[in-house]
């Protein structure tokens, strides 16, 4: 199948009225890679033409690219790249060099503002010194990001680049006075000051990936104001998904790996753990260093997993005995060595780590392999693995799977946390009921009003949180803070602590009265809690405290609302369970309810305050 082939299907799929057949095969050519640099515009555009058919549920993102030079081309690249990323993306481009009256005049909803600046005032010939330059592309900046959370959207902020080095060629300009020195001194200030939450891609990181000569084309930007050859666009639409993903639903969260030929060379079935190639020769050398790129992955939180066809003792051996493995069974949350097939060992694994599919990215070397799990599991990311175990780590870089805003500590602390998991599974089953198993696990809460030092891990509970979720709405930090500055607003966090460890701050809600200040009715705006800690009552023990600050600011009811998404099912009947009387039926197909304070009775659960004795 080549990008042709992919177009004629879906127009004839289209012509036959199958326009959902169209683009769920026009989204899986985009995962397979069959659209290069020239023909991913033209998969966009087609894209951006039916996006109407685009399924309601999840809803479409709104990108509003505002750029200081001609955004048209990256509209349809970055639509493609999205929609091949599984999500679908509706992308707008703002005039040309007109960014802040752009911004200034945002009406509809933005989830996402991509600020695309340029060099030609920057770098433009002048007398300014380049200390006044840099302060002026700052203050310009200021005001965009200013407006950009007016506008309650998450901002992707591109950085400045340098095509040539210039008049001074390329060893002095890197000096003071030079363009490429001034270029970084401003990335470098924007960095400082780019806004807590927003994502910076380093253009001049990418634009040297790719190679300079390639990434630009001159005659492109005298001609339409736009700087970028295809190549560059297409590379350049890669990163923004990647921004775009960051400030909204996070990273992926999970690597699930295969072993023969993947961390190791050889089949350990036939050579033994001790014959596996790692270190000394090339491929043993870049099986290591493949094994230590993933560790570091680790260290950051993302969870690993393994989903080898292998006989489990076969496997295990290899981690247990040899040493020059980097990577320990200990690194690992699941550990599926089995000759079932992957696609359902992968929803076994996910399952057990309580994480939609849509967080796992694959990585195995088998061509066939692959290919299975593409068919089988649309929402699972597989990488395009190379031949030459010196390519796997660039291979797994390349996806920008693992993109993020920033590592908080509860991203540090995750290994650990699915490590004291196993050990709470292990006590349920010998458990002989729920409730004595609740108890034996001697839960401790931290319930807190939300500050700025949780404002971080809040926003990222936000933008990923999708099983445990009444409403979905993604805030950015912006909009939150406008939520606790409203007068009587609640805004608690509960951390969450047992005999096996500290789980972190888990659980958050917002809540606030629906209009004048001095309402009787407080409304639930969110209320999520990560899947870790499903099924040990942290929800009752959560609204037990909600009721008892609502009463604290003289409430009379809870008003809650459940607003139904493809994964928020387990929560479908909370408010039912919980003792709310059910209001009005919602267009969307979800519920409102209410909750009178004064008849409200303290629901039993198995959790303590922190501070009990």
């Amino acid at each position: 199948m080549n990008a042709a082939e992919s177009l004629a299907r879906f127009k004839k799929l289209r012509a036959a009225g199958e326009i959902a057949s169209a683009l769920d095969s026009l989204q899986q050519d985009l995962r397979r890679g069959v659209f290069d640099a020239d023909t991913l515009d033209q998969a966009g555009r087609l894209l951006i033409r039916h996006s109407e058919s685009f399924p309601p549920e999840p809803r479409a993102l709104s990108v509003l690219l505002a750029g200081q030079f001609t955004t048209s081309w990256l509209v349809g690249a970055l639509t493609a790249v999205a929609w091949g990323r599984g999500k679908a993306t509706l992308v707008r481009e703002g005039g040309y060099d007109n960014v802040i009256q752009d911004l200034a005049a945002v009406a509809s909803p933005v989830d996402v503002v991509v600020l695309a600046p340029w060099t030609q005032r920057f770098l433009g010939r002048d007398d300014r010194p380049a200390e006044r330059r840099i302060e002026d592309e700052l203050s310009f900046l200021r005001r965009a990001w200013e407006l950009t959370a007016r506008a309650g959207a998450a901002l992707v902020q591109i950085g400045y680049d340098w095509e040539r080095p210039g008049p001074l060629g390329y060893c002095l300009s890197g000096l003071a006075g030079g363009r490429v020195d001034a270029v970084r001194e401003l990335n470098e200030q924007v960095r400082r000051e780019l806004p807590k939450g927003a994502y910076f891609v380093d253009l001049e990181l990418v634009a040297g990936e790719v190679g300079r000569a390639a990434f630009y084309d001159a005659r492109s930007y005298h001609w339409t104001k736009q700087p970028f050859s295809r190549v560059g666009v297409a590379r350049l639409c890669e990163h923004l998904w990647a921004g775009v993903r960051a400030v909204t639903t996070g990273p992926k969260k999970v690597l699930v790996l295969d072993l023969d030929n993947t961390l190791w060379g050889g089949v350990v079935g036939e050579v033994g753990a001790m014959g596996v190639e790692l270190g000394e020769t090339a491929d043993g050398e870049a099986f290591c260093a493949f094994q230590r790129e993933i560790a570091g992955l680790a260290e950051r939180g993302i969870v690993l997993a393994v989903c080898s066809k292998n006989n489990p003792a076969d496997a295990r051996e290899v981690f247990e005995k040899n040493p020059q493995m980097i990577l320990k069974m200990a690194d690992f949350a699941a550990f599926e060595a089995t000759w079932d097939p992957k696609p359902e060992v992968i929803g076994r694994i996910a399952r057990s780590l309580r994480l939609g599919l849509d967080s796992f990215v694959f990585f195995d070397d088998s061509p066939a392999e692959r290919e299975h799990v593409l068919q089988s599991l649309p929402d699972v990311e597989v990488v395009d693995v190379p031949g030459d175990p010196a390519g796997y780590v660039g291979a797994l870089q390349a996806g920008l799977w693992f993109e993020a805003v920033g590592v908080t500590q509860a991203d540090r602390m995750r290994k650990e946390q699915y490590r004291q998991e196993e050990q709470r599974r292990e006590l349920e089953q010998g458990s002989v009921s729920v409730q004595s198993y609740l108890e034996s696990l001697q839960m401790v809460a931290d319930v807190r009003l939300l500050d700025e030092p949780d404002m971080d891990r809040a926003v990222q509970l936000l933008g990923k949180t999708n099983q445990f979720n009444l409403t979905t709405r993604r805030h950015t930090a912006e909009i939150v803070r406008s939520m606790l500055a409203a007068p009587r607003s609640v805004a608690l966090t509960l951390r969450l602590a047992d005999r096996f460890g500290d789980a972190g701050l888990v659980s958050l809600v917002l809540a606030m009265p629906p209009g004048e200040a001095n309402s009787t009715i407080l409304r639930i705006d969110t209320w999520l809690m990560s899947c870790r800690v499903i099924g040990r009552t942290v929800e009752d023990y959560l609204l037990n405290q909600l009721v008892e600050r609502a009463r604290t600011l003289d409430y009379r009811s809870l008003q809650g609302e459940y607003i139904p998404t493809a994964k928020n099912q387990l929560v479908a009947d909370l408010y039912d369970r919980l003792g709310f009387a059910r209001g009005a039926d919602r267009p969307d197909g979800g519920r409102e309810y209410v909750l009178d304070l004064s008849r409200y009775v303290a629901r039993p659960s198995s959790i303590k305050p922190v501070n009990s004795s």
